[in-house]
């Protein structure tokens, strides 16, 4: 069984540094915690329990590669950033209002200009 892990629930349970459990196969930083301009901020978790096997995302879009995806990839996790939630969250948003079809792909294009 996956065991997700995300810091929205885990921030306000604890009050010490966060332990990630060893069968974590995903772990979510889903609070603004690195979020511009805060940029020298990281969630406060045990970094050496994050493994290769671990697929970690941020949903921080600014900057796309915080201190919490380096430290994650510095250990070999795949790395998943913020940049596409921002984008589809947009496109949402866009196709709502307008009753278009959002173009993702040129949303994508102007993100990364």
């Amino acid at each position: 069984m996956t065991e997700i892990v995300a810091f929205c629930c885990v921030r306000h349970l604890w009050n010490t540094t966060y332990d990630i459990p060893p069968d974590t196969d995903v772990l979510v930083n889903a609070t603004s915690i690195g979020l511009y301009p805060d940029v020298d901020a990281k969630p406060d978790i045990v970094y050496p329990a994050i493994t290769k096997e671990m697929t970690v995302c941020d949903v921080i879009p600014n900057p796309p590669y915080t201190l919490f995806l380096k430290e994650a990839e510095a250990r070999g996790a795949t790395i998943l950033n913020g940049m596409g939630m921002l984008v589809y969250q947009g496109a949402i948003g866009f196709t709502m209002w307008t009753g278009v079809e959002a173009p993702v792909d040129v949303m994508y294009q102007a993100l990364h200009g």
